[in-house]
């Protein structure tokens, strides 16, 4: 089914009760997110805006030996940090007193001439509980997208905040001028090597890879499963789900740098392949006082026969430093 046409607000011509059971169709899927602390995870913010700050390593290659009784060599290291902030999320659901009752209806589809009785009953008792639990999911799905997606503001333009998403804060290296964690796979199938390369390039400029997991679209997931079963080695080839975060569970494959874990992942940008620390992902909330951090509430509906509700948050994903990540450019 489609979304309601004219939800402002629901009448009831337009809910759709059947009787049996509910399946819900569709993709619901939100592995970051649930990975990351979901919804009702993550850590309390008490201002929209926040900062990643970092502190380069030196490069190491030689040493100048002291002569004995010298006076010290001394050192010194700047510091740099990059900011990012939450979005805003403020959607609703208004239904009509009639459509709040009527929970015995049963849409004209479900009465077909020459029916005289129906197994079952309408498995949706209470209409708003069910618009705003498909609410959150969308919402959920949307996060999902932003999360990879969103195009950085900070709303000092007068436009609405928009989160960095992942492929403008690891793509770009943070605007660092020595970030080069990204490879690409020359307009070909994401490959063993393009995975092994990103993680050699991660490894050579300090990243901790505690917990890297390789999030890529499905058709390149399939490619490299199926570059893995031709290369005739099955120890190379794509590990059962032995590993579970958050209730999203995860294949890996074996590299030179360990095991690292593959997430199948719709919104990831077309033609690219992220290597992502999980150990330096965290969902992040302005913490709105009284209310929390995400929240559904009743809101005016100016005398109308009428109830409606909105669910409030603003999200945002602290990436840490660009540095800890990678990018696989020129997928196909």
């Amino acid at each position: 089914m489609a979304a309601i046409g004219s939800p402002d607000p629901i009448s009831v011509a337009e809910i759709n009760n059947f009787t049996g059971e509910l399946f819900k169709v569709g993709a619901r899927r939100t592995p970051l997110l649930s990975m990351v602390g979901g919804l009702t995870g993550g850590k309390l913010l008490n201002a929209p805006v926040f900062q990643t700050q970092k502190v380069d390593t030196p490069t190491v290659n030689s040493y100048t030996a002291v002569a004995e009784g010298g006076t010290p060599a001394y050192f010194g290291r700047s510091r740099s940090s990059a900011i990012d902030c939450v979005q805003i999320w403020n959607q609703g659901v208004k239904l009509t007193y009639s459509a709040l009752g009527s929970t015995g209806y049963l849409n004209s589809q479900a009465m077909e001439s020459g029916t005289a009785a129906f197994e079952g009953s309408n498995p949706v008792n209470d209409e708003m509980a069910f618009q705003v639990e498909e609410l959150l999911s969308k919402i959920a799905r949307e996060v999902e997208y932003e999360f990879f997606n969103a195009t950085f503001n900070d709303g000092t333009d007068g436009n609405p905040r928009e989160m960095r998403g992942i492929d403008e804060w690891v793509a770009s290296g943070n605007g660092s001028s020595t970030f080069d964690n990204q490879v690409s796979s020359a307009d070909t199938a994401l490959d063993f090597d393009a995975v092994a390369e990103i993680l050699k390039a991660m490894y050579d400029n300090g990243a901790p890879m505690q917990n890297p997991v390789l999030f890529a679209r499905p058709g390149s997931i399939l490619d490299l499963n199926q570059g893995l079963a031709a290369s005739g080695n099955a120890q190379m080839a794509v590990l059962p789900r032995d590993r579970n975060v958050a209730g999203v569970d995860i294949d890996s494959i074996i590299t030179p740098f360990g095991n690292i874990g593959l997430v199948v992942n719709e919104f990831v940008p077309a033609s690219k392949a992220f290597v992502l620390d999980l150990s330096y992902l965290d969902v992040c909330f302005l913490n709105i006082p009284g209310k929390g951090a995400v929240f559904v509430e009743d809101t005016d509906n100016d005398d109308a026969a009428a109830i409606s509700k909105r669910v409030y948050m603003e999200i945002g994903l602290d990436k840490g430093p660009a540095e800890y990540h990678g990018v696989i450019t020129g997928v196909i």
